[in-house]
Formats: structure tokens, sequence, C-alpha cells
């Protein structure tokens, strides 16, 4: 990609042989109108095929580097238009007409390829003109005229001013000046010509115009996609908690119903088997909450007086309620560890119980951090996969920075509920009480 001077240089320099060309053509017809008496070139075969010469010469050997040059589909459709056109198989203007859309489609892809819609005054209008460069039914000097007013009303007088400075500059500092003034005009707006620092620099120690514009379309493209994807993780982030407070909602309803018909519905003791009293009557909290509040079990266990509580209520425990950690345990492995003085002795793992319908209780917070990685990997992915059930993640896991393959909870005090912290929220959203 040429400098934009050295680019403007030859675009001009390709204008002045178009010109040169079209005067040739123009005298080529009228020599032979004057010399061989036809009333059109076309009725000539020696004029005609010196016009089609003159013509395909512009265009297939050209000694510079222009618009059409690298396109190498519409260069060969040409040869074989100029080729047909010998024949008197085509006429003069559909070879122009070819050549005119080939431009606009030129025109088109450059102004792509510069990303000049980005320059516009605010993002819905680059929205609105990036629309119109794919719209083919608008014509190209339509998009000339909205480009320049999207651009600002000024652009043309500092594009004047640039290439004044460019055509006097004497040496490459005084041209990087002029580049530098263009492109961020730090005299009129030092601030945001300070956040362009880097480009400036680069500017400065001898980096091509066009390597520098194209760093600034990396880079802007790149805060986009930035911001594209905090955008996309906040609404991921919105609809998950809407999906929660939905689920929170629907589950209130049903412990509150639960609870209505707790004395038609309720399960007999659990050591005796006689019915229970609904006045009056002890239950295990954690099988209540996993059964009325969580619906991860089909039903608590119940004891009909404290001499049934008493009896087997720690075997009920021990059998049923195990550590999820297994033989990870704390307690087990490390019946020493030190506990923080106010750590909630048993808790709940939040995903499990709140998503994957799983009773996964755990001796206390500092166990369930410590077994974080391997109960994640055992249970939640599993499950997630079995109930197709996806999770919004942001935060939730923090990785070794030495190794990667290792990581723990980003905040326990999220992944896990406490027996006391559950219960209460239980007893205010139904109203409930356990003895």
């Amino acid at each position: 990609m040429l400098d934009p001077w050295d680019e403007l240089e030859t675009l001009q320099k390709g204008q002045r042989d178009s010109l040169i060309c079209a005067r040739d053509l123009e005298s080529i017809k009228d020599s032979c109108i004057r010399e061989h008496g036809k009333n059109h070139v076309v009725e000539c075969s020696e004029c005609w095929t010196r016009l089609i010469n003159r013509l395909r010469d512009r265009y297939l050997n050209s000694p510079i580097k222009e618009w059409f040059s690298g396109r190498r589909a519409f260069l060969q459709e040409l040869d074989d238009l100029f080729s047909k056109a010998r024949q008197k198989e085509v006429d003069f203007k559909t070879i122009e007409d070819r050549i005119v859309n080939e431009k606009q489609e030129w025109f088109r892809d450059r102004v792509c390829n510069l990303v000049l819609h980005s320059g516009t005054k605010s993002p819905s209008e680059a929205r609105a003109l990036q629309q119109k460069l794919n719209d083919r039914d608008i014509p190209t000097s339509q998009l000339v005229l909205e480009l320049r007013e999207s651009l600002g009303a000024d652009i043309e007088e500092i594009f004047k001013i640039f290439l004044n400075n460019v055509k006097t500059a004497q040496s490459p500092s005084s041209r990087n000046h002029a580049y530098i003034d263009a492109l961020f005009q730090p005299e009129l707006d030092p601030i945001n010509a300070s956040k362009s620092r880097k480009y400036i620099d680069m500017i400065r120690d001898g980096k091509p115009a066009s390597e520098v514009i194209n760093v600034m379309t990396r880079d802007r493209q790149s805060a986009k996609g930035d911001s594209d994807q905090k955008q996309e993780l906040r609404r991921a982030k919105a609809a998950h908690e809407l999906d929660k407070n939905k689920r929170d909602q629907l589950r209130q309803e049903k412990a509150r119903a639960a609870m209505s018909s707790a004395a038609n519905t309720l399960p007999p003791c659990s050591v005796c088997d006689t019915n229970i009293n609904a006045q009056k009557f002890l239950a295990c909290a954690l099988c209540q909450l996993l059964s009325d509040y969580y619906k991860v079990l089909d039903r608590p266990t119940l004891f009909c007086s404290e001499a049934c509580y008493e009896k087997d209520y720690d075997m009920h425990v021990a059998a049923m309620h195990e550590c999820c950690s297994g033989l990870d345990c704390l307690n087990l492995s490390d019946p020493d560890s030190a506990m923080e003085v106010d750590e909630p002795l048993v808790v709940f793992c939040r995903e499990c119980v709140e998503n994957l319908g799983q009773g996964s209780v755990f001796c206390s917070s500092h166990c369930l951090d410590v077994n974080f990685h391997r109960h994640r990997d055992r249970v939640h992915f599993p499950e997630r996969e079995r109930t197709h059930h996806e999770t919004y993640e942001e935060g939730q896991v923090a990785f070794d920075p030495e190794d990667e393959s290792t990581y723990s909870a980003g905040d326990i005090k999220a992944e896990a509920i406490s027996l006391r912290d559950a219960m209460l929220d239980w007893q205010q959203k139904t109203e409930a009480r356990i003895s």
C-alpha cells in the first residue's frame, strides 16, 4: 500500500494518462472521417483497430500501478472484450460502461478497506454509511457526497492544507510533520492528539503513513470487539439474573403451596413409622431444605418425638448427609486445619442445589474451597451436560498462574450457602418454622 501522498500522485498521473488517451481516441476518429471519408470510425477496419488498440494499451499496458492494476479478473474480461470489439462483436460503449462500473466497485472497495466510515461523527452514521456502501443501487456520486458530509465540512480544507504542506516539504521529517498535522491536528485538538501518542511516535520514527493507518484501524476494530464482548457479557449476566429470579419466585410459590398442604402430605416418623402430628414434630433441617425449598429430595425426614429424634438423628446425618468431599474431607485428611471463627460449619454448594438438582453438602466452606476443583469436575460438569444447563461463569474460578490446569474458586462465599442462611431465607419466603 502506497502512502497517501504517493497514491494521490499516482492517481493524478493516471488521470492525466486517461485525458491523453481520450484525446488520442478523438484524434483517431477525426482523422478517419477527414482522411478516409468515413461517416463513423467503425466503418474503417484500419482506424477501428487503432482505436481499440489505443484503449487496450491504456488499461493493459499502463507503466504505473493504477486503480485497476491488481484487478486481474477485470483485466482478463477487458482483454476479451477488446478481442471481440476488433471483430465488431461488441461496441465501444459496452467497453466504456464496463470500465466505469469496475471503477465504481473499486471505489466502494477502497472506502471499505480504508475504513473511512470509522471516521464519521457517530457509530450510527458509520453503520448507515457502511450499509450504503453495500447497496449497489445507490449511485457512487451520491456515496461520495455523503462521505464528504459524514467526515465533516472542514475535511476538504484540511486536505488542501495537507497537500500544500506535503508539496513544500523539503525533508522526510517535514513530510512526517504534515502527516501528523493532517491525521491528528495536535494544535487544534491537543487532548485527542495526546491519546494518539503511539501513532504520532510511529510516524516520527519513520514508519510509512500507510502502516500507521493500518495499525490505527486494527486497534479501533479490536477496541470495538472488546466493547462488543463486554456488552455480550453484560447481556448474558442480565439474562442469568433474570432466569435466577424467575426460579426463586417459582421456588417460593411451590414452597408456600407445599407448606399449606403439609398436614395432609407429611411422611410418617422415620424411626417408628407413626403418623406425624402436623402441629408438633421435629425435622432434619438439611432434608427439609433439600426437599421443600430446593426440591432436590422427594420428601423430608421427620421425627414424631424427642425420643425418636435423639435415637436416629446422628445416624441419619452420618448416612444421608456425609460431606460431599468424601475421602478428601478436611475432617479426615487434615482434622487440625484452622477455621475462621465465623466460618459456617455446614454449607450447600450453590450451583448444585439451585441449578443442578444435587444435594451437595460440605462440612464447612473451607472444605468446599479446598475441594472446589475436584467437586466441579466430578459433579458440575457432568450434571451441566446431562441437564443441558448453561452457567454464567465470569469470575467463578481463579487459575494458578504457575499451573493453568489448577484452579480454585474465584470467591468461595459466592459458591456456598450456609445452612443458617438457607434456613433464614426459606423461613422468610414461606413463613415456615422448623423446631
